[in-house]
């Protein structure tokens, strides 16, 4: 199978309470001139991938900071519950008919466009029917990747789909990518990790084509 056959969607976590933070909404600081949010969601589109924002915490803040953007929404009203209660909350809200689901971080400034079609190139070569989850050095990334078909499988039986239990507990249906970089294994949940990532070079920009080709 081929990455430019799939239809891929990205699940863009964003609705936590960013506690680790302090009183600043991790997503809404700027990074590189833009919300952490909105550049995320960039490199996204910018790979090819639907994008479907979860929204939370703050939910009008950071919808506005992806104005403009070919984005879709849900809305978590149990944000509160945590991480795996957005993640569902996504899932419920696909609709589309996708080969491949990205759960992703909201918060991961260091992604690129070509590391995520690095991932989904490495799904297709999987054969596109087991979990991928990157990894850098042992330590575990994200974001990770599902074939739709096991989500929906999940579902139908009553179990939490796409949870990290799940894919601990269920090593044959999971394929290890080992990334050469660090970007899949950083993001930013507090101050000291915000002024660690302003100490290290931009990944380069993406460029208005780039999402004006992708764009429905």
């Amino acid at each position: 199978m081929r990455a430019n056959d799939l239809k891929v969607a990205a699940i863009l976590l964003a609705a936590g309470l960013s506690r680790r933070m302090g009183e600043r909404n991790k997503l809404l600081i700027e990074i590189g001139g833009e919300p952490l949010v909105r550049r995320t969601a960039r490199v996204y589109l910018a790979a090819g991938a639907d994008v479907l924002a979860v929204l939370g915490h703050e939910a009008e803040q950071v919808r506005a900071a992806l104005a403009d953007l070919p984005v879709s929404f849900a809305v978590n009203p149990h944000y509160e519950e945590g991480q795996q209660s957005s993640v569902r909350a996504g899932i419920e809200s696909l609709t589309g008919g996708f080969d491949a689901i990205l759960v992703a971080l909201a918060d991961q400034a260091a992604l690129t466009p070509a590391g995520i079609s690095d991932l989904i190139d490495a799904f297709a070569r999987s054969g596109a029917n087991r979990i991928l989850v990157p990894y850098f050095r042992g330590n575990r990334g994200n974001p990770v990747v599902f074939p739709a078909r096991l989500i929906a499988e999940m579902r139908a039986a009553g179990r939490n789909a796409a949870c990290r239990s799940f894919i601990d507990n269920n090593p044959q249906l999971t394929e290890r990518f080992e990334a050469d970089h660090d970007r899949y294994i950083i993001d930013i949940d507090t101050p000291d990790d915000l002024a660690s990532f302003r100490g290290r070079p931009l990944p380069g920009r993406m460029t208005q084509k780039k999402l004006e080709d992708n764009a429905p």
